[in-house]
């Protein structure tokens, strides 16, 4: 097989392979709502799952996920707290919150932590998947440099 071919079908495996996803909530009962929504969808699966922010940041290098929805309010740690630690474990991850909160400060803070995008709890059905697909539809996330 020449070399044009071999990229070409990399390619090809890397387009069809699916997005892993990490659901980081404290709610079993949100957690169990979402999972649905990704799991029915070809191009993602849900590769595991945290109580909080604490047990994300455990679990991620193991599971590296390629997108962390991120519960804004937990106990141990909150979403504004993993998000940076999750980053810094895991440069390429997209993360969105995923929250009831719907005040401008806390889009303020998400940016600041390094959030990608926020869906309201309440637009999960219609809203959730189609922002996953805007997010992988870049090419890879941006990240400010440490200063």
């Amino acid at each position: 097989m020449c070399p044009g071919a071999i990229k070409a079908l990399d390619n090809s495996l890397e387009v069809m392979a699916k997005k892993k996803v990490l659901l980081v909530d404290d709610s079993a009962a949100i957690r169990k709502a979402v999972r649905p929504l990704f799991a029915s969808h070809p191009k993602f699966e849900v590769v595991g799952e945290a109580e909080h922010g604490r047990e994300a940041v455990e679990r991620a290098p193991i599971l590296r996920p390629d997108l962390i929805l991120l519960d804004l309010s937990m106990p141990v740690m909150n979403g504004l707290e993993a998000a940076p630690l999750l980053i810094k474990i895991l440069p390429e991850v997209w993360i969105i919150l995923f929250t009831s909160h719907n005040l401008p400060e806390v889009e303020r803070l998400s940016r600041a932590a390094g959030i990608h995008a926020i869906v309201p709890k309440q637009k999960a059905a219609t809203h959730l998947i189609a922002q996953a697909e805007v997010l992988f539809a870049q090419s890879a996330p941006l990240r400010k440099e440490a200063s």
